[in-house]
């Protein structure tokens, strides 16, 4: 009966770990989005456009009215391919 009770406290306590580091999980989530909207607001403001300007140029490069010149589209895919390495490198 005690190894059943030392479960017990066992499964309790671990459940307890688990909630604190969902909770957390979910503290640094949300700090990550935070670090990239400031990030997002900063390149943005750097550009010196209006809301009208911006909002216009995003639309069109959505529909791909405006394209990158190659040397950004290469440094762009460069980029996305090291992300892409680093979340599965974080995975494993």
């Amino acid at each position: 009966m005690a190894t059943l009770e030392k479960i017990e406290k066992d499964i309790i306590r671990t459940k307890a770990k688990i909630s604190e580091y969902q909770q957390k999980l979910r503290n640094l989530e949300a700090q990550k989005v935070e670090a990239e909207n400031l990030q997002i607001v900063n390149l943005v403001k750097a550009v010196k456009l209006s809301t009208p300007q911006l909002t216009v140029l995003l639309s069109a490069y959505a529909k791909g009215d405006v394209l990158l010149p190659d040397e950004y589209e290469e440094e762009l895919k460069a980029i996305e391919e090291n992300e892409q390495q680093e979340d599965g490198t974080n995975e494993e």
